[in-house]
Protein backbone atom coordinates (compact mmCIF):
# COMPACT_ATOMS: atom_id res chain seq x y z
CA UNK A 1 0.00 0.00 0.00
CA UNK A 2 2.84 2.82 0.83
CA UNK A 3 4.49 1.47 -2.63
CA UNK A 4 0.76 2.78 -4.29
CA UNK A 5 0.85 5.64 -2.22
CA UNK A 6 4.39 6.55 -3.54
CA UNK A 7 3.34 6.13 -7.01
CA UNK A 8 -0.11 8.06 -6.86
CA UNK A 9 2.05 11.01 -5.87
CA UNK A 10 4.75 10.61 -7.76
CA UNK A 11 2.26 10.79 -10.97
CA UNK A 12 0.35 13.11 -9.83
CA UNK A 13 -2.92 11.25 -9.31
CA UNK A 14 -6.12 13.53 -8.36
CA UNK A 15 -6.02 14.64 -5.10
CA UNK A 16 -9.00 12.59 -4.31
CA UNK A 17 -7.27 9.89 -5.20
CA UNK A 18 -4.25 10.73 -2.95
CA UNK A 19 -6.15 11.04 -0.03
CA UNK A 20 -8.21 8.15 -0.55
CA UNK A 21 -5.03 6.05 -0.63
CA UNK A 22 -3.61 8.21 2.72
CA UNK A 23 -6.72 7.56 4.15
CA UNK A 24 -6.59 3.96 3.72
CA UNK A 25 -3.28 3.47 4.74
CA UNK A 26 -3.84 5.59 8.31
CA UNK A 27 -6.70 3.25 8.99
CA UNK A 28 -4.50 -0.46 8.07
CA UNK A 29 -1.96 1.95 10.48
CA UNK A 30 -4.47 1.85 13.15
CA UNK A 31 -5.62 -1.79 12.84
CA UNK A 32 -1.88 -2.81 13.00
CA UNK A 33 -1.48 -1.09 16.10
CA UNK A 34 -4.45 -2.60 17.68
CA UNK A 35 -3.77 -5.51 16.63
CA UNK A 36 -0.10 -5.56 18.05
CA UNK A 37 -1.38 -4.11 21.75
CA UNK A 38 -4.36 -6.60 21.26
CA UNK A 39 -1.39 -9.49 21.14
CA UNK A 40 0.49 -7.89 23.75
CA UNK A 41 -2.19 -7.72 26.39
CA UNK A 42 -2.82 -11.58 25.36
CA UNK A 43 0.69 -11.61 26.37
CA UNK A 44 0.54 -10.63 30.15
CA UNK A 45 1.69 -7.27 29.48
CA UNK A 46 -0.40 -4.14 31.81
CA UNK A 47 -2.31 -1.02 30.51
CA UNK A 48 0.66 0.85 32.07
CA UNK A 49 3.56 -0.82 30.34
CA UNK A 50 1.41 -0.33 26.54
CA UNK A 51 0.89 3.46 27.52
CA UNK A 52 4.44 3.82 28.21
CA UNK A 53 5.64 2.06 25.01
CA UNK A 54 2.66 4.33 23.42
CA UNK A 55 3.58 7.67 25.20
CA UNK A 56 0.48 8.35 26.50
CA UNK A 57 -1.07 7.39 29.89
CA UNK A 58 -2.96 4.12 30.92
CA UNK A 59 -6.39 5.58 30.84
CA UNK A 60 -5.84 6.99 27.26
CA UNK A 61 -3.72 3.34 25.97
CA UNK A 62 -7.60 1.46 27.66
CA UNK A 63 -9.61 4.21 25.93
CA UNK A 64 -8.05 3.75 22.64
CA UNK A 65 -7.56 -0.47 22.64
CA UNK A 66 -9.96 -1.73 25.08
CA UNK A 67 -12.13 -4.44 24.15
CA UNK A 68 -15.46 -2.36 22.94
CA UNK A 69 -12.72 0.04 20.63
CA UNK A 70 -11.38 -3.36 19.17
CA UNK A 71 -14.85 -4.19 17.94
CA UNK A 72 -15.34 -0.95 16.47
CA UNK A 73 -12.03 -1.54 14.85
CA UNK A 74 -12.39 -5.15 13.62
CA UNK A 75 -16.28 -5.19 13.38
CA UNK A 76 -17.68 -9.10 12.32
CA UNK A 77 -16.85 -9.04 8.42
CA UNK A 78 -19.93 -9.70 6.35
CA UNK A 79 -19.80 -13.38 3.86
CA UNK A 80 -18.54 -12.72 0.78
CA UNK A 81 -21.44 -14.11 -1.86
CA UNK A 82 -20.28 -16.33 -4.02
CA UNK A 83 -19.72 -13.64 -7.19
CA UNK A 84 -17.66 -11.16 -4.58
CA UNK A 85 -15.46 -14.66 -3.77
CA UNK A 86 -14.81 -15.26 -7.46
CA UNK A 87 -14.24 -11.45 -7.95
CA UNK A 88 -11.56 -11.89 -5.27
CA UNK A 89 -9.66 -14.73 -6.69
CA UNK A 90 -9.66 -13.28 -9.76
CA UNK A 91 -8.01 -10.54 -8.68
CA UNK A 92 -5.18 -12.75 -6.03
CA UNK A 93 -4.22 -14.60 -9.86
CA UNK A 94 -3.76 -11.01 -11.23
CA UNK A 95 -2.17 -9.15 -8.39
CA UNK A 96 0.75 -12.58 -7.80
CA UNK A 97 1.48 -12.17 -11.37
CA UNK A 98 2.07 -8.81 -11.36
CA UNK A 99 3.86 -9.32 -8.03
CA UNK A 100 5.90 -12.37 -9.64
CA UNK A 101 6.15 -10.49 -12.97
CA UNK A 102 8.32 -7.24 -11.69
CA UNK A 103 5.90 -5.12 -13.41
CA UNK A 104 4.62 -2.29 -11.39
CA UNK A 105 1.18 -1.29 -11.18
CA UNK A 106 1.86 2.33 -13.16
CA UNK A 107 3.92 0.50 -15.94
CA UNK A 108 1.04 -2.11 -16.31
CA UNK A 109 -1.31 0.81 -16.34
CA UNK A 110 0.47 2.49 -19.44
CA UNK A 111 1.22 -0.70 -21.10
CA UNK A 112 -2.50 -2.07 -20.70
CA UNK A 113 -3.92 1.33 -21.49
CA UNK A 114 -5.62 1.82 -17.94
CA UNK A 115 -5.90 4.39 -15.30
CA UNK A 116 -3.96 3.39 -12.60
CA UNK A 117 -6.70 3.86 -9.64
CA UNK A 118 -8.84 1.56 -12.28
CA UNK A 119 -6.27 -1.12 -12.25
CA UNK A 120 -5.58 -0.88 -8.09
CA UNK A 121 -9.34 -1.75 -7.90
CA UNK A 122 -8.89 -4.64 -10.26
CA UNK A 123 -6.14 -5.55 -8.58
CA UNK A 124 -7.73 -5.36 -5.09
CA UNK A 125 -11.22 -7.38 -6.46
CA UNK A 126 -13.26 -4.08 -6.21
CA UNK A 127 -13.93 -4.14 -10.02
CA UNK A 128 -14.02 -6.78 -12.43
CA UNK A 129 -12.18 -6.12 -15.68
CA UNK A 130 -13.39 -7.40 -19.31
CA UNK A 131 -11.72 -9.87 -20.58
CA UNK A 132 -10.01 -7.89 -23.06
CA UNK A 133 -8.70 -6.15 -20.19
CA UNK A 134 -8.18 -8.80 -18.30
CA UNK A 135 -6.16 -10.65 -21.33
CA UNK A 136 -3.88 -7.61 -21.53
CA UNK A 137 -2.76 -7.26 -17.86
CA UNK A 138 -2.12 -10.90 -17.61
CA UNK A 139 0.34 -10.84 -20.71
CA UNK A 140 1.72 -7.56 -19.81
CA UNK A 141 2.82 -9.60 -16.24
CA UNK A 142 4.46 -12.42 -18.60
CA UNK A 143 1.12 -15.26 -18.21
CA UNK A 144 -1.40 -17.09 -19.23
CA UNK A 145 -4.81 -15.67 -20.40
CA UNK A 146 -6.22 -19.19 -21.26
CA UNK A 147 -5.12 -19.86 -17.23
CA UNK A 148 -7.57 -17.20 -15.63
CA UNK A 149 -10.75 -16.93 -18.71
CA UNK A 150 -12.83 -19.34 -16.03
CA UNK A 151 -11.43 -16.59 -12.70
CA UNK A 152 -13.04 -14.14 -14.93
CA UNK A 153 -16.32 -16.05 -16.22
CA UNK A 154 -17.07 -17.09 -12.47
CA UNK A 155 -16.17 -13.95 -11.18
CA UNK A 156 -19.03 -12.48 -14.09
CA UNK A 157 -21.44 -15.20 -12.86
CA UNK A 158 -21.19 -18.23 -14.67
CA UNK A 159 -18.97 -20.35 -16.35
CA UNK A 160 -19.48 -21.63 -20.05
CA UNK A 161 -17.04 -24.69 -20.76
CA UNK A 162 -16.64 -24.70 -24.36
CA UNK A 163 -17.15 -27.78 -26.59
CA UNK A 164 -13.74 -28.89 -27.13
CA UNK A 165 -12.28 -32.43 -28.53
CA UNK A 166 -10.98 -34.77 -26.01
CA UNK A 167 -7.05 -33.02 -25.75
CA UNK A 168 -8.28 -29.27 -25.78
CA UNK A 169 -10.71 -30.51 -22.86
CA UNK A 170 -8.52 -31.99 -20.55
CA UNK A 171 -6.08 -28.57 -21.40
CA UNK A 172 -8.76 -26.02 -20.74
CA UNK A 173 -9.25 -28.02 -17.43
CA UNK A 174 -5.71 -27.99 -16.38
CA UNK A 175 -5.79 -23.98 -17.43
CA UNK A 176 -8.07 -23.82 -14.76
CA UNK A 177 -6.99 -25.26 -12.06
CA UNK A 178 -3.56 -23.60 -13.11
CA UNK A 179 -5.95 -20.21 -12.29
CA UNK A 180 -6.96 -21.51 -8.98
CA UNK A 181 -2.85 -22.38 -8.19
CA UNK A 182 -1.88 -18.68 -9.02
CA UNK A 183 -5.20 -16.92 -7.10
CA UNK A 184 -3.67 -19.26 -4.16
CA UNK A 185 -0.20 -18.29 -4.15
CA UNK A 186 1.13 -20.88 -6.33
CA UNK A 187 1.62 -23.03 -2.69
CA UNK A 188 3.73 -25.59 -2.50
CA UNK A 189 2.68 -29.15 -3.63
CA UNK A 190 3.74 -31.01 -0.71
CA UNK A 191 1.32 -28.08 1.14
CA UNK A 192 -1.25 -28.87 -1.19
CA UNK A 193 -0.91 -32.54 -0.83
CA UNK A 194 -1.90 -32.71 2.46
CA UNK A 195 -5.22 -30.47 1.96
CA UNK A 196 -6.54 -32.41 -1.24
CA UNK A 197 -5.27 -35.99 0.03
CA UNK A 198 -3.48 -36.27 -2.69
CA UNK A 199 0.18 -37.24 -3.61
CA UNK A 200 2.31 -34.25 -5.11
CA UNK A 201 3.31 -36.25 -7.77
CA UNK A 202 -0.09 -36.65 -8.87
CA UNK A 203 -1.03 -32.91 -8.13
CA UNK A 204 2.07 -31.93 -10.66
CA UNK A 205 0.73 -33.63 -13.55
CA UNK A 206 -2.84 -32.57 -12.71
CA UNK A 207 -1.80 -28.86 -13.04
CA UNK A 208 0.42 -29.62 -15.87
CA UNK A 209 -2.84 -31.08 -18.04
CA UNK A 210 -1.35 -34.74 -18.03
CA UNK A 211 -3.95 -36.31 -16.81
CA UNK A 212 -7.38 -35.51 -14.88
CA UNK A 213 -8.35 -37.44 -11.46
CA UNK A 214 -11.96 -39.02 -11.10
CA UNK A 215 -13.83 -35.85 -9.82
CA UNK A 216 -14.12 -36.83 -5.94
CA UNK A 217 -10.23 -36.65 -5.90
CA UNK A 218 -10.60 -33.39 -8.20
CA UNK A 219 -12.62 -31.71 -6.15
CA UNK A 220 -10.97 -32.15 -2.85
CA UNK A 221 -8.14 -30.10 -5.13
CA UNK A 222 -10.43 -27.50 -6.13
CA UNK A 223 -11.40 -27.04 -2.63
CA UNK A 224 -7.83 -27.10 -1.49
CA UNK A 225 -6.81 -24.16 -4.03
CA UNK A 226 -9.93 -22.11 -2.31
CA UNK A 227 -11.89 -22.33 -5.39
CA UNK A 228 -16.00 -23.66 -6.10
CA UNK A 229 -16.33 -27.06 -7.15
CA UNK A 230 -19.16 -26.40 -9.15
CA UNK A 231 -17.61 -24.22 -11.28
CA UNK A 232 -14.79 -26.36 -12.23
CA UNK A 233 -17.23 -29.84 -12.17
CA UNK A 234 -19.14 -28.63 -15.91
CA UNK A 235 -15.30 -28.38 -17.07
CA UNK A 236 -14.19 -32.22 -15.44
CA UNK A 237 -17.58 -33.54 -17.19
CA UNK A 238 -16.50 -31.78 -20.48
CA UNK A 239 -13.51 -33.76 -20.35
CA UNK A 240 -15.84 -37.13 -19.18
CA UNK A 241 -17.59 -37.11 -21.99
CA UNK A 242 -14.94 -36.14 -24.72
CA UNK A 243 -13.44 -38.65 -23.62
CA UNK A 244 -16.20 -41.34 -23.56
CA UNK A 245 -17.08 -40.08 -27.33
CA UNK A 246 -13.85 -40.84 -28.52
CA UNK A 247 -13.11 -44.34 -26.74
CA UNK A 248 -15.98 -45.58 -25.39
CA UNK A 249 -17.94 -45.86 -21.83
CA UNK A 250 -14.88 -48.13 -20.35
CA UNK A 251 -12.41 -44.78 -20.40
CA UNK A 252 -14.38 -42.79 -17.64
CA UNK A 253 -12.27 -45.77 -15.16
CA UNK A 254 -9.27 -44.90 -16.19
CA UNK A 255 -9.01 -41.16 -15.24
CA UNK A 256 -6.34 -40.06 -13.33
CA UNK A 257 -3.38 -41.96 -12.46
CA UNK A 258 -3.38 -44.92 -10.06
CA UNK A 259 -2.85 -42.59 -6.75
CA UNK A 260 -5.52 -40.90 -7.26
CA UNK A 261 -7.61 -43.31 -8.29
CA UNK A 262 -7.24 -44.78 -5.08
CA UNK A 263 -7.62 -41.86 -3.04
CA UNK A 264 -11.04 -41.06 -4.96
CA UNK A 265 -13.15 -43.22 -3.01
CA UNK A 266 -12.37 -41.19 0.35
CA UNK A 267 -13.07 -38.04 -0.98
CA UNK A 268 -16.22 -36.08 1.54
Amino acid sequence: MAGRLFAAQRLQLPLRTRLALLETVARQAERCAAAAVYETRQAGASWEEIAAAAGMTATQASALWDTPALRVLFPPRQPQTDRQAAAQRLADALAYLQCSSGVSVDQAAEQAGLEVPYLLQVLEGGSVPAWPEVYTLVTVFGGAAEELRVLWESARGAVHPPVLPPQGAAGYLAAALRGLYLAAGSPALSQLSGRALLPSSCIGQVLAGHHAPPWPATARLVRALGGRSEDIEPLWQAVLQAATALDGPQLPRQLGCADCRITAPHAP
